[in-house]
């Protein structure tokens, strides 16, 4: 796969995975994919923690009801931002998670993201920092969970452009 739009229009968040790990390597090139994406001011606020330990799997995996899936990941990759280097870091993050899925996608892996950033209150980000010892600077935005799909879900049903495109002035 090469050609971005068909990139964009097949993926799908996988949360089944096969139990063979992929090679950690194919794990890092997601996260470089990730460093390439926009942020404001070319602050790149992003950081990120692979977690290939099962224990601590299954203890990230509770975070809340939605990351109950990373369980069966081989790989979780924890993203996090430093929201001082950037007044935008949540969407500087938005664009590199996007990124590094993207780039999983169009290496024959399957991901999907589960939120830890909650704007009301930070109960799910310390649960996460207490498990990975993680620094109070650092903002945890989500875990992703990353291997060798186990799943093919069907094709995406989306808005047409008619739907989608309200004015054009």
């Amino acid at each position: 796969m090469n050609d971005i739009f068909e990139i964009i229009k097949s993926r799908r968040s996988i949360r089944k995975y096969k139990s063979d790990a992929p090679p950690e390597e194919l794990i890092k090139k997601c996260i470089e994919a990730a460093l390439y994406a926009p942020s404001a001011r070319n602050s790149q606020p992003w950081y990120f923690i692979i977690v290939k330990d099962r224990e601590t799997i299954q203890k990230l995996s509770k975070a809340q009801p939605f990351t109950k899936f990373i369980e069966g990941a081989p790989y979780v990759i924890v993203a996090l931002a430093d929201e001082k280097k950037s007044n935008h870091w949540l969407e500087d993050l938005g664009c590199a998670i996007m990124a590094l899925l993207l780039e999983a996608h169009s290496l024959g892996l399957g991901a999907c993201w589960g939120a830890i950033y909650n704007p009301e209150n930070r109960e799910r980000e310390n649960y996460v920092r207490g498990i990975l010892n993680i620094p109070e600077n650092l903002r945890i935005i989500s875990c992703i969970g990353i291997g060798y799909p186990d799943d093919t879900p069907q094709p995406k049903k989306v808005k047409s452009l008619d739907e989608a495109i309200i004015k054009i002035v």
